[in-house]
């Protein structure tokens, strides 16, 4: 089994990784795989799902409850199209109206400007890709949770496939010998194909316990910028008591 650059066989040996797509705005569930790993590969030569997916959308919280956040695509003509690949329909327009619905909720919010600053110059570059503002925005996040784990792009590994078997190939292409996967995955996934190659796989179960937010009461598993702009960095400490592991 081949062995990353730069890393120690006792490294190479106790490797946890994890995966997901690559997701706009992602929920505390993601944030909690990632605090658990010792890297996450995004999935950005995976095919955008037709139909509902949480890759380019996501939810936050308004005076009349959940808000849904979408950001628009150019699909006309494209048919299938990898996450890599995808582009921003009226990314101007798009961008005014998701600063204005933030700033309109959490405005009024201690932790909101600074935060608020930096999530402006990702929105309002005149970049089209969905790509790369969904990764300006996760590294926006990562900074403010203090979460140093490394993301790697499925494409800069080159490592293709589907379902499984792509997840079973990376994590032999990267020598981890552990996978964190979402709870909810469990029946999806062909676990035995993991054991073939002697790599653990392990679930993580997301449980968060109310926090203060805006707007009445408690809703759970939105955004973790919902959780950033109520709380600031010390929402880490929500997502650390979140994470249940099951072998």
């Amino acid at each position: 089994m081949k062995i990353p650059v730069g890393l120690s066989y006792d490294e190479r040996v106790n490797m946890r990784i994890s995966f997901n797509q690559p997701a706009f705005i992602p929920w505390g569930g993601f944030f909690a795989r990632l605090l658990c790993s010792d890297k996450m590969v995004l999935l950005d030569e995976t095919v955008l799902a037709h139909g509902f997916t949480y890759v380019n959308r996501n939810r936050v919280k308004g005076p009349l409850g959940e808000v849904w956040i979408t950001v628009p695509l150019k699909r006309k003509g494209r048919g299938e199209q990898e996450i890599k690949n995808l582009e921003i329909y009226e990314k101007d327009r798009w961008a005014k109206k998701f600063l204005l619905t933030l700033k309109h909720f959490y405005g009024k919010s201690i932790f909101f400007e600074p935060i608020f600053g930096e999530i402006k110059a990702a929105a309002e570059t005149p970049d089209e890709s969905f790509m790369n503002l969904a990764l300006a925005l996760l590294k926006i996040l990562q900074a403010n949770f203090d979460i140093e784990t490394e993301t790697i792009l499925q494409s800069k590994i080159g490592v293709r496939g589907k379902g499984t078997p792509l997840l079973v190939a990376i994590a032999k292409e990267l020598g981890a010998r552990e996978v964190v996967l979402p709870y909810f995955s469990e029946k999806a996934v062909e676990s035995d194909r993991f054991k073939k190659e002697k790599i653990q796989v392990r679930f993580l179960r997301y449980m968060p316990p109310p926090y203060p937010q805006f707007w009445g009461n408690f809703l759970e598993n939105l955004s973790a910028l919902d959780l950033l702009l109520c709380l600031g960095a010390p929402g880490k400490a929500i997502i650390e008591k979140a994470i249940k592991i099951l072998s």
